[in-house]
């Protein structure tokens, strides 16, 4: 083969390699998202910019196959200029959104792993440039004019400092004023992990975005950490990031449907010159993948505890098929139910024949508890009239959707003060705390009722005397928090678990500490996080067995004294049990135990 045989040869070598590479982006978007790696959503001309040039090319390689040797095509010329600025103008683009990424960036430089794609893209766009550009100086050698060199030099640079220049520009201008939501997700789906039984070791340090952690929860594929932002799910196994959905700017509030399937974000943006008054952004995310379920915007706040909804957007929106509650008490209204995805207003409570309410009274509901399928409500309900008129605590079951009363519950205590209500973690039974006084003055005992939640039959009764009510400052009421079945009870040092019913089983005295202990427990053990109020400020996690057995102590869990100001939590999620550092209502370190 001749020379000027083997140049022409290798030449249509690259020009169907440069069109092939095209399919690059397309071909490692399927394999990311194959493989479930967490990537960021990227715009569609990142996928589908570079096919344009590949067109292009592959026209232009197709023509020059059937070509005779040496002859010149005007047309075949417009098609590689054209080739040159879409590689050049695709590039840019992609550049500039890569370039636009690292201003949100959750991690101090992530961007080029979560946005593969894109940054293939760039790559791939940029050689379709490059070859285009060697195929117009080829063809120029070969079938150019002479002495036109200098105006191709020229014409070379225009077109790609243009197309460069257009690509940044039009990047620039499609981007939203305000940061577009930056979402992680996989494709692969999560298998639900256990409760723990038992834990022996630290297993990982969980990589934290700085500054950015307010709160950890357990979720049905692992731990979810909540951001100012946003939300990310993290396994505690792996210590990988699942996925993870943030609107950069705004502030957000988040809540856990009962069965931890799914999670509403609600994003308030700041105010703008243009928009004083921006929409509120509620998202619905399946834990397991961060796929999006539901997606509304409206001026509502469900989730902010300073402010109702507006009623105008709750009565103009649409429920949505399968989305959970949001329940609201507010001073006018005893209680509204919110669609939690759709905002929209459900039902309401009002006086009924079943319950006579004191309109006068702070709290008509005294206590809520949400499930799947039921909102439980304890209120405090009048009898009779006049001189025998008497408060009686009562428990409404209501369909969570409908409003559709269920059944009630009366709970029979003489000299009524208060009571609260809590659901087994599966849902199926529920259980009644009323508080009452036994004689003037004695305000200790409480009643306790276990309730099946389907039926609104009592299974069980019983008095838990003196026993108070587990709770740490900024923890909650530990008795709602046990994982399983059954109730925490006592305080300080003496703590007691219940069975499923409500009766008191187990016992664990607590050595008395000289600092700080938060715990939190589930039915087959009570984890314990300590620490001293000075010195070297190191945290240790006790593990008590409820059935007796020895406990266990794993010393400077955190792997690290406690700063001044910090303090520790804990938490149980599925698969593992989250020690964590916290200073200024920012979490600051989180280690898991297994």
């Amino acid at each position: 083969m001749s020379l000027v045989g083997t140049m022409k040869a290798l030449r249509r070598h690259l020009l169907l390699v440069g069109g092939l590479i095209g399919f690059l982006p397309l071909l490692s978007q399927a394999v990311l998202a194959w493989s479930g790696t967490p990537q960021s959503s990227v715009p569609s001309y990142v996928l589908y910019g570079p096919l344009t040039a590949t067109v292009l090319l592959l026209v232009h390689w197709s023509w020059d196959v059937r070509a005779k040797e040496n002859e010149a095509s005007t047309v075949r010329s417009v098609f590689l200029w054209a080739a040159t600025g879409a590689g050049v103008l695709v590039a840019a683009m992609a550049f500039s959104f890569v370039s636009g990424y690292s201003e949100v960036e959750l991690f101090p430089g992530e961007r080029y792993f979560l946005l593969a794609t894109a940054v293939v893209t760039v790559v791939v766009s940029g050689l379709q440039g490059i070859v285009a550009v060697v195929m117009i100086v080829l063809d120029h050698r070969e079938n150019g004019v002479p002495g036109s060199g200098p105006a191709l030099s020229l014409g070379l640079a225009i077109i790609l400092v243009f197309s460069a220049g257009a690509g940044a520009v039009a990047e620039d201008v499609v981007r939203s004023p305000q940061p577009a939501a930056e979402h992680l997700t996989t494709e692969v789906e999560h298998p639900d992990l256990e409760i723990p039984a038992f834990v022996e070791d630290i297993d990982r340090t969980l990589d934290l975005p700085d500054g950015s952690v307010i709160g950890l929860q357990a979720v049905a594929s692992g731990v979810l950490l909540k951001l100012d932002d946003g939300v990310m799910v993290v396994d505690p196994v792996t210590g990988n990031e699942l996925w993870r959905y943030r609107l950069p700017g705004s502030v957000t509030r988040s809540v856990i449907t009962p069965d931890m399937g799914s999670i509403v974000m609600e994003a308030y943006m700041p105010s703008r010159d243009d928009d004083p008054s921006p929409d509120t952004a509620r998202v619905t995310l399946d834990v397991g993948t961060g796929r999006i379920l539901h997606r509304t915007k409206d001026r509502q706040g469900l989730l902010k505890s300073e402010a109702s909804p507006d009623s105008h957007d709750a009565d103009a929106a649409e429920p949505l098929d399968g989305e959970s509650v949001v329940v609201r008490n507010e001073e006018d209204v005893p209680l509204e139910v919110y669609g939690a995805s759709s905002g929209a207003l459900l039902w309401s409570l009002a006086d009924s024949s079943e319950c006579t309410l004191d309109e006068s009274a702070s709290n008509i509901v005294v206590d809520r508890e949400v499930t799947g399928d039921h909102v439980f409500v304890q209120m405090s309900c009048f009898e009779g009239s006049g001189d025998s008129r008497r408060r009686v605590p009562q428990v409404f079951a209501f369909a969570s959707v409908t409003g559709e009363l269920m059944w009630t519950h009366e709970i029979p205590a003489d000299g009524y003060l208060g009571g609260e209500v809590t659901a087994s973690t599966d849902g199926s039974l529920l259980y009644v705390l009323v508080a009452y006084r036994e004689d003037q003055g004695d305000r200790s005992p409480r009643r306790y009722s276990t309730i099946d939640a389907a039926t609104g039959e009592e299974v069980a009764s019983g008095d838990w005397g003196d026993f108070r009510l587990s709770g740490e400052p900024g923890e909650g009421e530990l008795w709602k928090s046990v994982l399983g079945n059954g109730a925490l009870l006592g305080s300080d040092q003496a703590l007691t678990l219940t069975d499923a019913y409500g009766s008191p089983e187990h016992t664990l005295e607590l050595p008395p500490t000289d600092g700080h202990r938060r715990i939190v427990t589930t039915d087959e053990v009570l984890y314990s996080v300590e620490w001293p109020e000075s010195g070297e400020r190191s945290v240790d996690l006790m593990v008590y067995p409820w059935d007796g057995s020895t406990p266990h102590t794993i010393e400077d869990v955190l792997d690290r004294p406690l700063a001044e100001d910090e303090g520790a939590g804990i938490r149980v999620v599925p698969g593992a049990v989250v020690v964590y550092s916290v200073e200024s209502n920012l979490v600051t370190s989180a280690v898991t135990v297994r």
